[in-house]
This record gives structure tokens, sequence and C-alpha cells, in this order.
């Protein structure tokens, strides 16, 4: 069975603890058959030290400004080579198992969207596993979001196409059901790899309150059609959709 490329790509603004953790967990896999590329926001905290004492091990790094989570993935994107693309932001890891990427790789057979379910970690305590559908139909992909750090990307739905740097939190929500909408296949992985740092971004108070906000705003207006095809009788969707006009929290 032929094995292809894979890069993984971390990037990290001002999180040493969690970035030490992802690295490592990525550094002491068995399978080397990666590269591994790490895009830093000129963090003020120890997280550059932290990339130079792990220099050996990683691909390509660069430590700079940026206008956000999309801007540094898309420049994470410009410098893959691989077949395969996997997101493991600063706080994710690969679970503890040191065979998964060999694991992983050995499944990547088509030009598609690989989904896996995934454990969600709250300071390393409490760990929750969420599942997905087998089979995503055009409903789910709408309503609802798969997390980034479950999914392994063929390199090639990035060619010509990136994540759009206007939006702060959802941009991986449209790239995922413009890719859907562009018959990519998403093909389902039985078996987690990641953990998902819940006490990111957007997963917590109000940013996680600003990031529905943000999909309601761009599914009503650059997906019109299908705003009203799923959300077209949800009475609460609408009533959030008219404070968010109004401006009303």
């Amino acid at each position: 069975m032929n094995k292809y490329s894979l890069s993984i790509i971390t990037i990290n603004r001002n999180n040493a603890e969690g970035l030490k953790k992802t690295i490592q967990s990525v550094v002491c896999q068995l399978y080397k058959e990666f590269e591994f590329i790490v895009i830093d926001g000129a963090s003020t905290d120890e997280s550059k030290q932290i990339i130079i004492d792990h220099e050996k091990h990683i691909s390509y790094w660069v430590s700079e400004k940026d206008k956000g989570i999309y801007n540094a993935m898309n420049k994470g994107i410009s410098k893959a080579t691989g077949d395969f693309v996997l997101f493991l932001n600063s706080g994710d890891s690969l679970l503890e198992d040191k065979d998964i990427l060999e694991k992983v790789v050995l499944n990547l057979q088509k030009t598609a969207v690989y989904y896996a379910p995934i454990y969600l970690e709250n300071n390393e305590t409490t760990k929750h596993l969420v599942e997905y559908p087998k089979r995503i139909d055009e409903k789910f992909a709408f309503t609802n979001t798969l997390c980034q750090q479950a999914i392994i990307y063929h390199s090639s739905v990035f060619h010509n196409n990136f994540f759009d740097e206007s939006l702060k939190f959802i941009s991986d929500w449209k790239m995922h059901f413009s890719l859907f909408k562009n018959k990519i296949e998403f093909i389902h992985f039985n078996v987690p790899f990641a953990l998902y740092d819940i006490n990111g971004l957007t997963s917590k108070g109000e940013t996680k309150y600003n990031a529905h906000r943000e999909r309601l705003k761009t599914q009503f207006l650059e997906f019109t059609f299908y705003f009203f095809k799923y959300y077209g009788t949800n009475k609460r969707v609408f009533l959030r959709l008219l404070k968010m006009v109004l401006k009303i929290k």
C-alpha cells in the first residue's frame, strides 16, 4: 500500500506551553515521513525559544506578525509540500499512540477531505469524544462544523483556494461547505487521531458567541439559498439574525 506524504501545520501566538505540548506529540511519532511547519505570530512569550529548542524536528518555521488565525494558516499552506495537510494548532495534540501517524497515512488514498472522531480536551483533565456521521450530507455540511483538528485535506483542495481572511472565527466552516458544494469527497475515518484543546479561540465565552454570530451572518449573506433551505422554519435562528441586524445581544 502506498504511503502519501503529509504536511503538519501548527500555528501559534503566545501559547508557549500549548506549543510545547503540540510539538512533543508530533516529534515522538515513530513514523517520520512528514514535514512539520510552525507559523508563530511574533509571540512575546517563550514560544520562539521552544521552536528553536525543537528546530531539528521542524521543516520550516517563522515568527512574524500576521493578520489572524486564517492568515497564519494560509502562510502554512503556502509552504506545505505534502500530498495531504493536517492542521494541529498550539495546545492540540496527536493521541499518545506513537504509531498513530502511520496508521493515518496508510489510509490516505484519494483526493478527498478525510475526517475522524475527535477528543475534546479541557485543561488536560477531561476528555470527551465527539463523533461525526459516517456520511456527510448537504444539511450537515451547512448547519454543523467539523473540528479542524479532525480533518486531513488533500493538498490539491488548496490550489488557488485559501481560507477567507476576512473572517475571524469560521473560515474553516466556509471552506468545508464550499468544498462540499464543489463535489470534493468527504471520507470518514473510524479511528480518532487527535485531541482538540477546547480552551482555544472559538471554544468559549464571548468568542464562542461571536463565532456563532459570524457564521450566521456569513450563511445569510453568502449562502442565502441554503440559509432559507435549512433554516426556513427555525424561529430561533431568525430571532438571532434579527438581533444581529439590530445589534442586540
